[in-house]
């Protein structure tokens, strides 16, 4: 799994390649939010073992670990023909959690996963946490910038774009929870370019995000082919959110589903479903599986079976 990261780096290991999952921590990275780091992450039995990509001192076109490590990726994806998922985690995951995630995806719908991990889990109070995991999110949304811009140019050049597309390899984004904050800043104040547009799906996976005015936003999203929005009435995590911060999260609510580029999909009152937040992680609803399957692979998602569309609130619904 490849790590992108803007954590700050625990000083124990500035000198070494290779750690353990300790390697990255709970805060910034000590140059600011828009400093990334790249690394490597393996899990076996005995738990993470992270390989730190080294940042020469003099950096140059072609010692570029970014670069590099992309065109890695690149190579691998062509290689196995699979397909890969640019994942950006939610609020209270420390480092380990959010591989723990990362990971759980990968096992589920064989995808390779880029993980775009941010200091969302800064200790303390509930209340108080969340207040610095949001100014974290906003403040990630340049390197967030950063990321999709290299992943974009080093993954799609004209040539390995002919060979991704020879081999079927799709690439998404899933944005979960308030990681959907950072999200919808990069959205607002990137530049985009024209191979930015690099992904089939982008998933908005229960944004803890206003509902009100997201067509604005949402409608601005010019980097990938579908947008996809869950919804889940129910979900206890932003109920949380909602009574204690600030009301209707766009994956909360099913009214004002407004915006002309997404695909709604509401999968309150299914069965399973309950008062779930991470609804890809759900194994009690086959349709919900095959939906964020679809989604996760890069194909059609709002046209599985078992889903109909509800014109009425302008979603897509589970068929019971």
């Amino acid at each position: 799994m490849l790590i992108v990261t803007n954590r700050n780096i625990r000083k124990t290991h500035l000198n070494g390649l290779v750690g353990d999952d300790q390697v990255f921590g709970e805060s910034i990275n000590d140059k600011g939010p828009s400093e990334i780091r790249l690394a490597w992450a393996n899990r076996d039995q005995n738990g993470w073992l992270i390989d730190l990509i080294p940042e020469p001192d003099a950096l140059t076109a072609d010692n570029l670990p970014s670069k590099n490590v992309f065109i890695q990726l690149r190579e691998s994806l062509q290689s196995r023909c699979q397909n890969c998922l640019f994942f950006i985690h939610g609020f209270n995951q420390s480092f380990v959690e959010s591989m723990e995630k990362a990971h759980a995806i990968e096992t589920l719908y064989g995808v390779e996963v880029v993980l775009f991990s941010w200091p969302s889990n800064a200790g303390g109070f509930a209340t108080q946490e969340y207040r610095l995991a949001k100014r974290a999110a906003m403040a990630s949304a340049t390197a967030l910038d950063a990321t999709i811009t290299k992943l974009a140019g080093y993954l799609t050049g004209d040539f390995d774009r002919r060979t991704l597309q020879s081999c079927r390899v799709k690439v998404s984004l899933m944005a979960y929870s308030l990681g959907n904050l950072m999200f919808k800043n990069y959205i607002q104040n990137a530049e985009f370019e024209p191979e930015s547009n690099v992904f089939e799906n982008v998933i908005l996976c229960q944004a803890d995000v206003d509902n009100k005015g997201h067509a604005r936003w949402v409608d601005q999203i010019h980097i990938g082919k579908r947008v996809y929005i869950t919804i889940n009435e129910n979900d206890w995590v932003l109920k949380w959110s909602d009574a204690n911060f600030q009301r209707n999260r766009l994956g909360r609510t099913a009214q004002q589903l407004n915006a002309q580029k997404a695909f709604y999909v509401d999968f309150t009152d299914a069965p399973g479903v309950e008062r779930k937040h991470g609804l890809f992680y759900l194994e009690s609803n086959e349709t919900v599986r095959v939906f964020f399957n679809a989604a996760i692979n890069g194909d059609r998602a709002e046209s599985v079976d078992g889903l109909v569309y509800d014109s009425a609130n302008n979603a897509h619904r589970i068929e019971v």
